[in-house]
């Protein structure tokens, strides 16, 4: 069952733990919040989050001209590379005004105001008009949905006839854990605000039924794996350091939690209890 988790407990957990991204993620230059795409003359993590913007939007079929969602933006890094990619039109939403905020900012440093475009919205439920993009895309955001549904519902009304919606996210690849299986997927869902994990032919098939077709669905899970290393690495010295800080008012629940998620993430990667897929859906 989903876990309760709402919008609010979203933007707390993006809110408070920039802090920690800013860290180890390089988000003053990549802007990135993903895992990366490691090949194999992949070296520094910055080129790992560049690769999987490209392979990602490759996907996409970007197009000069073409206007595009993503869908759970963040800070807008890969909003902004797509546009500088290929002189497309990109709108980017979140839920966290903060984050908005740091993306508006970055675009206007970058001088793409006007081809990159950000607002605070809901990816369930937004403002625009009925088919008003070519292509949508999520990167590790789709799975904080609490209803999936409503998501490919929302997709499939924002999209041209014929256009394209790409997810690259985390997918249960069991269907049959065991009851400390599944407390070790929940643990890591609540630790990143996330409702649940979707199964991924459960996700394909809700998907279909509202007139998403599958057309591509590839199994990425050995790119990423240095990642998941690289995050259960910084478990143990994370949590010594959460601790000291801790007792200084310095770091909050929310933080800790994020710690703890670089340890249940890699183990229940390691069990082969999820996959990390990037799925691509065309409007029927």
């Amino acid at each position: 069952m989903p876990l309760t988790i709402t919008n609010q407990d979203i933007i707390k957990y993006y809110d408070e733990c920039e802090s920690d991204y800013k860290l180890l993620w390089h988000l003053g230059e990549q802007s990135a919040l993903h895992y990366g795409f490691w090949k194999e003359d992949t070296r520094l993590l910055r080129d790992a989050l560049r690769n999987m913007n490209d392979y990602v939007l490759g996907i996409l079929n970007l197009k000069p001209g073409n206007k595009y969602l993503d869908a759970g933006c963040g800070i807008g890094g890969t909003a902004m590379y797509a546009s500088s990619l290929c002189k497309c039109t990109v709108h980017g939403i979140s839920l966290s005004e903060k984050q908005i905020n740091t993306a508006k900012t970055k675009s206007g440093s970058k001088n793409l105001i006007g081809s990159v475009d950000f607002s605070v919205q809901d990816f369930c439920k937004t403002s625009f008009e009925s088919a008003s993009f070519d292509g949508v895309y999520g990167i590790e955001s789709i799975c904080h949905a609490f209803d999936k549904k409503s998501f490919f519902r929302e997709a499939h009304r924002l999209l041209k006839p014929g256009g394209y919606l790409v997810v690259a996210d985390f997918f249960e690849s069991k269907s049959d854990m065991d009851p400390d299986e599944k407390n070790l997927m929940a643990k890591w869902a609540e630790s990143w605000a996330v409702p649940s994990f979707s199964n991924f032919e459960n996700f394909i098939q809700d998907a279909e039924n509202i007139g998403l077709k599958l057309v591509e669905n590839n199994n990425i899970s050995q790119a990423i794996q240095k990642t998941a290393r690289r995050l259960y690495y910084c478990f143990f010295p994370g949590l010594i350091c959460h601790g000291f800080l801790r007792m200084f008012g310095l770091r909050k629940k929310t933080q800790g939690r994020n710690v703890w998620s670089t340890y249940y993430q890699y183990k229940s990667l390691q069990n082969k209890l999820w996959d990390y897929r990037v799925m691509k859906f065309v409007k029927n």
